[in-house]
C-alpha cells in the first residue's frame, strides 16, 4: 500500500488511480482549508506544498504524493502561527477568505525561500507578483495581500500573535474556517452541473435518462430555457444530484447533447456590428432561462444592444423629480456635496443612510442623483464633518 506524509503524519493513499489529491485531502482526511475550487489550476485555492514546493492539487493524481511529505495550509503554523499569516492578520489581507489558505500556502513558501537566500530584505511588488501569479482573489484583496506578503519577509512579523482587526482572521488564515462545501450531513446528495464549452448554440437534443438510470443519482434535470439556447461558455445545460461527486461527475459524463453551433462574437465592438448574430432574438427573449430584459421601447432595441428599460427611466425621473422639489423647498434631507474622489461607489455609510436621499456631484461635475447613492470613504469623512 502506498503512503504519504500529509502535515506529519503517515496516511495511506487510494489504490484508485483516477483519485485527485485534493479529493483525499478534503473528503478522506477532512482537511477543508485546501478548496476545491475551478479544478483546472487556475486559481490557487487547492495550492498544498510537497517536498516544500507549491503544487496544486486539484490535478495532481494522489499516487503522485506517494512517499512524498505534504503540508496543507493546516500544517502551517500549527504550533506558532507563520509569520506570513501574523501579516495576512495586521493588514487584513482577506476579505470572505475563501481563497486564503491557498494565498496562505503559496506565500509562506515564498517567504521561507527569500528569508534564506536574502534575509530580511523587502521583495519587491514584482517579485511577490510573480511568487502568486497562480493565484485569484475574487475579493480583491490584492493590495493587503501584497503588503502582507512583503513586511513578512522584511521580518517585521516574526513575533507573537497579532491582533487582526477582523474577528476571525485567524480562522481564515489557518484553514480551519468553514464554508458551505465543508459541510456534510449523513444521506447528503452531492450537485454538479453540466456547463455549455460552446459559446452560442441551440442544444436539439439533450438525454438525462443514461444519467438518471445509474446507480445512486438521486436526480437529474435540465437547466435550459424554452428556446433550448446557450449564449456563453459555461451556461448551465444540466444538473445532477448523486450520492458523491464521483458518481456525480459519472452521471454528467453520461448525459448525451446533441448540439447545433452558431456563430458567436468577443467583444463589445463586435456585438455592435450589423452583421453580428444577435444573442437575443426580441420576440424569443423572454424564453431565455434567467433573463430579465425589462420592459424597453421598441426604438431602444438596437440587435445586442439595447437602451434602459422603461422601469429604469421611471424611477430616474421619479428621482429627479424629487430632487428638484426637495431643493425647491430646501428639504433638509436633500445633501449637494462635491466628492473629493471619482469613485463613489464603494460602500453607504449610515451618515448618508440617516440624511436620506442624497444628490451629489462628482469632482468633473457630473451630477449623480439617486434615491440613495453609496460614496466612499473620502466622501463619507466629508459628509460626517458636516455641522
Amino acid at each position: 500500500m502506498s503512503t504519504m506524509t500529509i502535515n506529519g503524519r503517515l496516511t495511506p493513499l487510494p489504490a484508485d488511480p483516477e483519485a485527485l489529491l485534493v479529493d483525499v485531502i478534503r473528503d478522506g482526511l477532512n482537511l477543508t482549508g485546501t478548496k476545491l475550487v475551478c479544478g483546472a489550476g487556475v486559481c490557487g485555492a487547492c495550492t498544498v506544498l510537497m517536498d516544500g514546493a507549491p503544487v496544486v492539487s486539484c490535478l495532481m493524481p494522489a499516487r503522485a504524493a506517494a512517499d512524498k511529505s505534504v503540508t496543507t495550509v493546516e500544517g502551517i503554523g500549527a504550533g506558532q502561527l507563520h509569520p506570513v499569516q501574523n501579516a495576512f492578520m495586521a493588514h487584513d489581507a482577506l476579505q470572505c477568505g475563501f481563497c486564503t489558505p491557498g494565498f496562505i500556502v503559496e506565500a509562506a513558501a515564498f517567504h521561507d525561500r527569500w528569508r534564506k537566500a536574502k534575509g530580511t530584505a523587502t521583495p519587491s511588488r514584482e517579485e511577490i507578483g510573480a511568487a502568486l501569479s497562480g493565484h485569484l482573489c475574487r475579493c480583491g484583496a490584492y493590495d493587503g495581500i501584497f503588503r502582507a506578503v512583503a513586511e513578512a519577509c522584511a521580518g517585521h512579523f516574526d513575533g507573537d500573535d497579532v491582533v487582526s482587526p477582523r474577528v476571525e482572521a485567524r480562522a481564515k488564515v489557518t484553514g480551519a474556517a468553514k464554508y458551505t462545501v465543508d459541510i456534510h450531513h449523513d444521506g447528503q446528495l452531492e450537485g454538479v452541473i453540466l456547463r455549455s464549452h460552446l459559446a452560442h448554440a441551440r442544444i436539439a437534443e439533450l438525454d438525462l435518462a443514461p444519467a438518471r438510470a445509474m446507480s445512486g443519482v438521486s436526480a437529474a434535470i435540465s437547466l435550459l430555457g424554452d428556446d433550448r439556447m446557450v449564449r456563453f461558455v459555461g451556461q448551465p445545460i444540466a444538473a445532477v444530484a448523486a450520492k458523491d461527486r464521483d458518481t456525480a461527475m459519472k452521471a454528467i459524463a453520461a448525459i448525451r447533447i446533441t448540439s447545433e453551433p452558431l456563430p458567436s462574437v468577443i467583444g463589445l465592438d463586435a456585438a455592435r456590428k450589423p452583421d453580428a448574430p444577435v444573442v437575443f432574438e426580441k420576440s424569443n427573449r423572454k424564453k431565455a432561462g434567467n433573463v430579465s430584459e425589462g420592459t424597453a421601447a421598441p426604438a431602444s432595441w438596437n440587435g445586442n444592444v439595447r437602451g434602459p428599460s422603461s422601469a429604469f427611466s421611471q424611477r430616474a425621473r421619479k428621482a429627479r423629480n424629487w430632487v428638484a422639489g426637495a431643493r425647491e423647498a430646501r428639504n433638509p434631507l436633500l445633501v449637494e456635496e462635491t466628492l473629493p474622489h471619482r469613485n463613489a461607489a464603494a460602500c453607504v455609510p449610515g451618515a448618508a443612510r440617516d440624511r436620506g436621499p442624497l444628490r451629489w456631484r462628482s469632482p468633473d461635475g457630473a451630477r449623480l442623483d439617486a434615491g440613495r447613492v453609496p460614496c466612499d470613504g473620502a466622501a463619507r469623512q466629508a459628509l460626517q464633518a458636516r455641522p
